[in-house]
């Protein structure tokens, strides 16, 4: 009897996809239509992000950044609002840095806005003060007399962290 040699499940699924499939850079790179112009498209965002940030030394990598260009016309996000008045005041002076580029960028007008870039802080929350034995037996008391059922449930369990009996009926 002859043994068959046990096929690893990564070369039985590799030899389904022809060749050109195999290499995602020759993919890429070959590629036609749509996806074509889509790369095409995302590849002038980023010239105009390298070249923008070019223009603006003095300012952090992500303050100001490339959110569309179409037809002709660029739009920015900065973090602040400074960012964005000193953009507006050089708008001419940026759209022709961009004509001058090779290839050149046909940018006839663009439009700056603030999207402030938000950060997570660490926010530190107040240590609370226990409840009392008295609270916790008024809020019980006053749980009582509440016909909303979710809120008379939270005030037991609230006048429970001390406790004390919740069942109140």
């Amino acid at each position: 009897m002859s043994k068959k040699k046990p096929t690893s499940t990564f070369s039985s699924v590799n030899s389904t996809f022809p060749r050109s499939v195999k290499n995602t850079k020759e993919l890429l790179s070959n590629s036609r239509g749509s996806l074509k112009n889509i790369i095409n498209h995302a590849k002038a965002l980023l010239s105009l992000q390298s070249i923008i940030s070019d223009q603006y030394p003095n300012y952090p990598a992500d303050d100001i950044r490339v959110a569309s260009l179409n037809d002709g016309h660029l739009e920015l996000t900065t973090a602040s609002a400074a960012s964005t008045t000193r953009i507006k005041y050089s708008q001419q002076t940026l759209i022709a840095a961009l004509r001058r580029q090779k290839p050149p960028h046909f940018v006839n007008s663009i439009k700056v806005s603030v999207r402030p870039q938000f950060q997570k802080a660490a926010v530190s929350t107040p240590d609370t003060a226990p409840l009392s034995d008295e609270t916790a037996r008024n809020i019980a008391d006053a749980a009582k007399y509440i016909e909303d059922e979710p809120l008379r449930k939270a005030l037991i369990h609230l006048a429970g962290r001390k406790n004390l009996p919740t069942r109140l009926k």
